[in-house]
């Protein structure tokens, strides 16, 4: 049997106006809105299944992503003509993604299994070039010789991935108990080359101009992971893995899950899992140099003579390594679901980018030498829950809930948030099943209060608008489908009911969590049709 599948998507967002954000500023250069995209996609699936029990898939992707400038920096008077270049609508980055993977799936009778992937993916991100040193970031390069925007300098990064996966899956009947167990094996090799990243140069570092623009890693793991019924109530997996990084050699991460049936309709679940994160092509890499001229230098390191700071990539960063526990009960009987889970993320040699601990070579330049570092320890921990029940006698009326509660989210050296995060956020929809053709949804999202950093970079006490929080919110939408005829479904709908509306606020005396915008109401329409 031969079969393909065929998809394909356009759609295109307007930048924000360019002074969205004016009222809520100081000085000459308020922050942008959000920008606009141009998407385009298509993929292609091949399907050749000789029988029943086996498949070959060939998937085939192709993507491009425009980001329409909304004018950052644009009303500043330093960056000439940028009003312009956001007035018109301009792309000032593209990504273009190809990707293809050739995936062998069959079954090879009494409940033996194997799935075989090989896949490639091609990333080219072009953009207009922006200043290298921090003091720079949103100012775009321009030919010395050639004011005109038409002249404005693009750079291209090109990432290429090649993975190799594999799983084979068979019971097992050992020590008296039926085992599932799976076996696997991954490959995966990262190619980076980007040249205009690698051309900062510094003398006074012996970064010099025209060293390599490539970096490259490759990642070799073996997992095993078996499903025990220890019981019949009781189900156990254990797991383990080996990850071999070339780069920062080897790491070994096991795992144990539990489900216990408490009841008919009542179960009990937890785990604990090790996870390895290894550096990113930058961070690890020592050609690559970063200068910032922003907020200062990290604690206790204030800049000298206004000077900022040289960040060097570091090949002798640590991977990052946590613990995540998780504990959770579930109800599921009568059309009612329920559950709520406690999770712990506790995190080793983070890397982060304020470098706490670091004692930095001041350089002859007035700058501060540092690295890319590991924090020693973080945590993220909260809540998780959902809830969904039928509303009234029969089935069309139903009310589905999912929440988040984030109990701690920090970096365990500064004591700041790793993230702006909202303390919470809620997900409730009320879903109406009119009649055969007609339906309804409405639907609410809350969200928490989020907290901004505590401290400046050069160990400062954040005060005045900096320090101001985000405080809750809700947003609200509704939408009508009505099924035309088999397979075939149109669909109105608006979001953002009321019309809430947050602003970035103070780009130059700081903002606190006020970072981005919350866009207005907007009307939507689509017509989908299977055949």
């Amino acid at each position: 049997e031969l079969s393909y599948r065929l998809y394909g998507n356009v759609n295109k967002t307007e930048a924000d106006s360019l002074d969205l954000n004016s009222p809520f500023s100081t000085g000459t250069t308020p922050p942008a809105g959000r920008e606009g995209v141009l998407n385009r996609d298509a993929n292609m699936q091949l399907r050749w299944a000789p029988h029943q029990q086996e498949s070959v898939d060939l998937n085939l992707a192709w993507s491009r992503q425009g980001n329409i400038y909304a004018g950052d920096r644009a009303m500043n008077s330093a960056y000439e003509g940028l009003s312009t270049l956001a007035e018109a609508g301009a792309e000032t980055n593209t990504k273009l993604r190809r990707s293809a993977a050739l995936v062998h799936r069959k079954n090879w009778g009494e409940r033996r299994s194997s799935r075989i992937t090989l896949s490639y993916e091609g990333t080219d991100d072009t953009r207009l070039r922006e200043g290298l040193s921090g003091g720079s970031e949103g100012a775009f390069v321009r030919d010395p010789a050639n004011s005109q925007l038409a002249a404005l300098q693009t750079s291209t990064s090109q990432l290429r991935n090649v993975w190799m996966n594999g799983e084979f899956s068979t019971p097992w009947h050992i020590a008296g108990l039926d085992q599932m167990l799976t076996l696997g094996v991954e490959n995966q090799q990262e190619r980076l080359d980007d040249p205009y990243a690698m051309s900062n140069a510094n003398a006074a570092l012996g970064v010099l101009s025209g060293r390599s623009s490539q970096a490259s890693a490759r990642t070799t793991a073996f997992f095993v992971e078996s499903n025990i019924a220890a019981t019949d109530k009781l189900l156990l997996t254990p797991g383990l893995r080996y990850d071999r990084h070339s780069q920062f050699g080897g790491n070994w991460s096991p795992s144990l899950n539990a489900s216990q049936q408490i009841t008919a309709a009542v179960s009990l679940k937890a785990g604990i899992a090790r996870a390895f994160k290894a550096p990113n092509l930058y961070q690890s890499n020592p050609n690559y140099l970063w200068e910032t001229n922003g907020n200062g230098s990290p604690v206790n390191w204030p800049r000298p003579n206004g000077s900022g700071c040289s960040i060097l990539g570091n090949p002798d960063l640590k991977p990052e390594t946590s613990v995540n526990k998780e504990i959770g009960i579930a109800y599921d009987a009568e059309g009612m679901q329920a559950g709520l889970t406690y999770f712990h993320n506790d995190y080793r040699n983070k890397v982060v980018a304020d470098m706490p601990d670091q004692t930095p070579v001041l350089l002859s330049s007035g700058r501060y030498l540092f690295r890319w570092a590991n924090a020693e320890r973080a945590v993220v921990r909260g809540l998780e829950g959902h809830w969904a029940v039928p509303v009234g006698t029969g089935r069309a009326l139903r009310w589905s809930n999912n929440f988040t509660y984030m109990l701690d989210n920090r970096n365990g050296t500064t004591g700041q948030p790793l993230a702006t995060v909202p303390r919470y956020t809620v997900n409730s929809s009320l879903d109406w099943q009119v009649d055969e053709r007609l339906s309804a949804l409405f639907t609410a999202t809350f969200y928490g209060q989020q907290e901004p950093l505590s401290r400046n970079l050069n160990g400062t006490s954040v005060t005045g608008d900096a320090a101001l929080e985000r405080g809750s919110y809700a947003l609200f939408g509704a939408s009508v489908g009505y099924r035309l005829y088999a397979g075939a479904t149109a669909r109105f709908g608006i979001s953002n009911l009321f019309d809430k509306r947050l602003f970035r606020e103070h780009n130059q005396a700081g903002a606190g969590a006020n970072t981005y915008n919350e866009a207005g109401r907007a009307f939507y329409a689509s017509l989908q049709a299977t055949f």
